[in-house]
């Protein structure tokens, strides 16, 4: 060991430059390996802490024609389970009811205090399926013998209750219709984690009403049962004669593969890929500089040889040395892993990634480090101790072309690398941009949106919006089922003359083409007197291509439906309006209808959105605030539509910020390596540069002598990375139904920014 230590002091002063760039390379390399780590296990472990989780798969439905997909109906669930023997069990949950909603507590002297909380809406086996052995005190299956019992999950208790037994507490919910209903507390559960589907609320009993639509609906089946399962559902659908098509999505798939999961494999692919890749340039880099040092030390080894000591023992001090700088470098990787839960990057993160938290991979962390300086160090040790002892003290020795092919090869790689990565990241964010700046077809700008119900009491709220409208700052209001960029509508099915219509509806308040100035084809806007009268739909220009409707005849259809939420009315499409994007950019324009009625005043838009002047922001929102107050007592949630939707590309935003800081620290990392080696040869070249001085070389001779090979070594990196970043490029611009073209100057660019570095 004390021979290690020497060894490495001793290369440490002779290459002071060479060996810090590669131990901080090194090091880098051990953090972003890290927090890679914990993302990747974080994303992948999604959704498996539930002890059945393997045997629980979503039942999604598709339209036939369209990659739409379509939530359920409450029945559909008991439906299957009865008919098809593979099923073991169902449950349904609707992940649109996770609203905030306000829950009065009474202390002990009769005190309200009120807290905000989301609840979550679940019905059939929820308990049985995913809370086996995490109910801590109460009966959780009560919560479906009566719908005025819920289970609360252990934070949330502590909230409400503190440290006192919360069974059998009375809590005021505040319904969306503005009522106050007494809830009793029957159960208490563990806290989901974060890395879960489900969230910490307040759970309750979904609907009554079995024709409800918009619910997820989990089947419980063995693995090998889904192929018959899937096959089965498909010939059910065949026998409904039904347009919706069935699939079986695992649930430990749905976080990163299913459409509405909130992670991305292509991101957490690319991340655990650019941790890797960093982690292989860092060890080419100590690679070729332990090779370039072989000639230095080479008398020495040789001259310990000579005195008798065994080469397989030199060739283990070597790797050994290998092993403690590796060492070395993941003790120095801590105090950067320590600034990345800190610093900048810990936003572009899901986890939390400070070291006490993420014991299991820090310690892979050490183990892969260990075990990569061990391989690192192999071929170096066989390399320098394998000449002949004679030869080599004779300084007559010359580096063999298997050794200077793989050399060479090696920092071609790194210089393939450092090209791909910055056209890559370029391109991400291109993209990025590209879909910021896109229009969607409807004016977002300077519009506010606020969650009106279950927040206000319900008579307030018409004041409310009497009282804003009254101010010369606001211009427009609106109302809405579900904000644009979210998923969210009702289930809507009915016969248009011959034509079977199936699509989901959002629902809109009067005014709702004028307020997001969406162009009219043909018919009318919603007027004030729609809301309280017969059922009026607006559909767009794919809602009448899709169903061979002609836009001018369309106008003034009437049609009636059985359909709980037209209940024994006669509907009528007023209008027709232009096609636009009412869901992310990454997605084509669907179908669509909005829809205004007695049916829906009051219970099924509980978003306010407001627009106002944007000369007098700060005056308007000032004024929607003061107003609030004095119809609620609750916390105004209000958001900015413009930003709420530059959130549905967060991912994309993340995955652009992340590659590009990964990349470029892959890039400074290749450099650093290619540096260090030009450092190292014109270290060793002393004399040959002397030479070439003497008779008369000038320093851009001498130059272009050390850095040739480099330059030639560029040249053929570049001609291998433009095709294959092409290629990544292409493949992953294909995730979009809006996409930037591939500019050629991009590729240009990348080039010659790692040429210039």
């Amino acid at each position: 060991m004390r021979l290690i230590l020497y060894n490495f002091i001793l290369v440490l002063k002779r290459f002071k430059a060479s060996s810090v760039l590669n131990i901080i390379g090194l090091a880098i390399a051990f953090a972003v390996f890290f927090a890679v780590i914990v993302q990747t296990y974080y994303d992948f472990s999604f959704d498996k802490t539930f002890e059945k989780a393997d045997n629980i798969y979503l039942c999604a439905q598709y339209n036939s024609n369209s990659a739409q997909y379509l939530r359920s109906t409450t029945k559909i669930g008991g439906e299957l389970a009865e008919k098809f023997p593979e099923i073991k069990n169902y449950c349904y949950t609707n992940p649109t009811s996770w609203i905030t909603t306000i829950f009065g507590v009474r202390d002990s002297l009769d005190n309200v205090h009120e807290f905000t909380e989301k609840i979550i809406r679940v019905g059939g086996g929820f308990i049985n399926m995913f809370m086996p052995g995490k109910i801590i005190i109460g009966d959780a299956n009560q919560i479906f013998i009566s719908n005025n019992s819920v289970m609360l999950t252990e934070g949330i208790s502590k909230k409400f209750f503190g440290k006192e037994d919360p069974l059998g507490k009375v809590l005021d919910f505040h319904d969306d219709g503005g009522r106050i209903i007494p809830k009793t507390v029957v159960a208490i559960c563990e806290n989901f984690p974060d890395n879960c589907s489900f969230k910490n609320g307040v759970y309750m009993m979904a609907s009554f009403n079995d024709l409800s639509p918009g619910y997820n609906v989990y089947l419980e089946i063995a693995p090998e049962n889904k192929d018959k399962l899937s096959e089965s559902l498909n010939r059910y659908k065949e026998e409904i004669k039904s347009k919706q098509e069935f699939h079986l999505i695992a649930l430990r798939d749905i976080y990163l593969k299913f459409p509405e999961g909130k992670g991305d494999i292509s991101t957490t692919l690319s991340l655990l890929a650019t941790g890797l890749w960093l982690m292989f340039i860092a060890y080419i880099n100590f690679i070729n500089f332990a090779m370039s040092m072989a000639p230095v030390r080479l008398k020495n080894l040789n001259i310990r040889r000579i005195m008798g000591e065994n080469p397989f023992f030199l060739r283990i001090s070597i790797v050994m040395e290998s092993v403690f700088i590796s060492f070395i470098a993941f003790l120095i990787s801590i105090l950067f892993i320590m600034y990345f839960n800190t610093g900048v990057i810990k936003e572009f993160f899901h986890v939390d990634l400070s070291i006490f938290k993420n014991i299991t991979p820090l310690f892979l962390t050490a183990v892969a480090s260990l075990v990569m300086g061990f391989v690192a160090g192999i071929y170096p040790a066989v390399y320098s101790t394998r000449f002949k002892p004679a030869m080599a003290l004779s300084g007559s020795f010359s580096i063999s072309t298997g050794s200077r092919v793989l050399k060479n090869s090696l920092i071609v790689i790194q210089f393939v690398s450092a090209v791909f990565l910055i056209i890559t990241a370029s391109f991400i964010k291109i993209q990025h941009n590209y879909m910021l700046n896109k229009s969607w077809g409807i004016d977002t700008e300077n519009v506010v949106h606020i969650e009106i119900a279950p927040m206000t009491p319900r008579e307030m709220r018409k004041p409310f919006e009497i009282e804003l409208r009254n101010n010369p700052n606001i211009i427009n209001i609106t109302r809405l089922s579900a904000l644009p960029g979210r998923w969210g509508g009702n289930y809507f099915q009915c016969k248009i003359g011959e034509v079977n219509v199936k699509e989901y509806v959002r629902i809109g308040g009067a005014g709702i083409l004028k307020f997001f100035d969406i162009p009219l084809v043909e018919g009318r806007d919603f007027e004030e007197e729609d809301i309280y009268g017969e059922e009026k739909l607006i559909v767009n220009q794919s809602f009448v291509k899709k169903y061979g409707f002609n836009e001018k005849d369309i106008t003034g259809t009437k049609f009636t439906s059985n359909q709980s939420y037209f209940p024994n009315g006669v509907s009528e499409i007023v209008g027709v309006m232009k096609d636009f994007n009412i869901q992310s950019l990454k997605d084509p324009i669907e179908p669509l209808a909005f829809v205004v009625g007695k049916t829906y005043a009051e219970w099924f838009t509980p978003y306010m959105l407001v627009k106002y002047n944007g000369q007098n922001k700060d005056k308007a929102i000032e004024h929607i605030y003061d107003t609030w107050k004095k119809y609620c007592n609750s916390y105004l949630d209000l958001h900015f539509l413009d930003e709420e939707l530059d959130k549905l590309y967060e991912k994309e935003n993340n995955l652009a910020k992340l590659i590009s800081i990964f990349g470029l620290i892959t890039i400074i990392v290749a450099i650093m390596g290619v540096y260090g080696l030009i450092l190292f040869n014109a270290k060793s070249k002393q004399k040959t540069i002397a030479l070439h001085k003497v008779h008369g070389a000038s320093i851009m001779e001498v130059i272009l002598m050390l850095n040739r090979g480099f330059l030639i070594q560029f040249a053929v990196a570049y001609i291998i990375a433009v095709p294959v970043a092409y290629y990544a490029v292409n493949r992953w611009l294909e995730n979009f139904a809006y996409k930037t073209p591939i500019h050629w100057w991009v590729f240009v660019a990348g080039g010659l920014l790692v040429f210039l570095i």
